[in-house]
């Protein structure tokens, strides 16, 4: 089956179609797997039901985020404890660890956002920005491997160009932004690049 899940945003493919003018196309040869979709859809479902959260404290977040995995730290940056939270609640099994392994880089765990990139690299589900390739459920990752200013977020809505192939535009839900839980608003794939403030790097998919 295609690694693209079929365009597992067919319907968001709409989407972009009637915000943005284009008018998208499946691929002939990519088939929907619908154990990945239903994981995707889950992935979007949790995301969504966490928007306002909020903390408790400098750092607190929701103490069910923390009650997955006792690897979680609390208080501490949570936006990397949020997107494992949103997939291990959706049943992808295959995601960074919550603590460095023994040798490690202390740096090597999915409390550091940017070890995101590292783990999807070593494990064949990175895409980096200037590839187009995001789908819903992925995990956006804005910095670069092993710097500390970054951020992590999951991409829960995503339109393509007329090929269906390439995302032009996405919206993401994102932990700890102004202490909670918040949903963006559409932006352009070209300038996640550039401008002021974290520049995206890429995206890592769950499968």
């Amino acid at each position: 089956m295609s690694r693209r899940v079929a365009r597992s945003a067919a319907g968001f493919a709409a989407v972009g179609a009637l915000l943005f003018g284009a008018a998208p196309a499946l691929a002939q040869d990519e088939v929907v797997d619908p154990a990945q979709w239903r994981v995707r859809q889950e992935i979007v479902d949790y995301a969504f039901s966490q928007i306002g959260a909020r903390e408790d404290g400098p750092n607190g977040y929701p103490l069910k985020y923390q009650a997955i995995d006792p690897a979680i730290r609390r208080p501490v940056e949570w936006c990397g404890i949020f997107v494992n939270w949103v997939w291990t609640k959706a049943g992808v099994k295959d995601k960074p660890a919550m603590a460095p392994a023994p040798g490690a880089p202390g740096v090597d765990q999915g409390h550091w956002a940017t070890y995101w990139q590292k783990w999807g690299q070593q494990n064949g589900k990175w895409r980096p920005l200037s590839s187009g390739e995001a789908e819903m459920g992925d995990v956006i990752v804005y910095g670069e491997y092993p710097s500390m200013f970054a951020h992590v977020g999951v991409v829960v809505e995503v339109a393509y160009d007329r090929t269906g192939r390439h995302a032009t535009h996405i919206r993401t839900v994102e932990g700890n932004v102004s202490d909670r839980v918040v949903y963006t608003k559409w932006r352009k794939i070209s300038d996640l690049a550039n401008g002021a403030g974290l520049k995206v790097s890429g995206f890592v998919s769950p499968f």
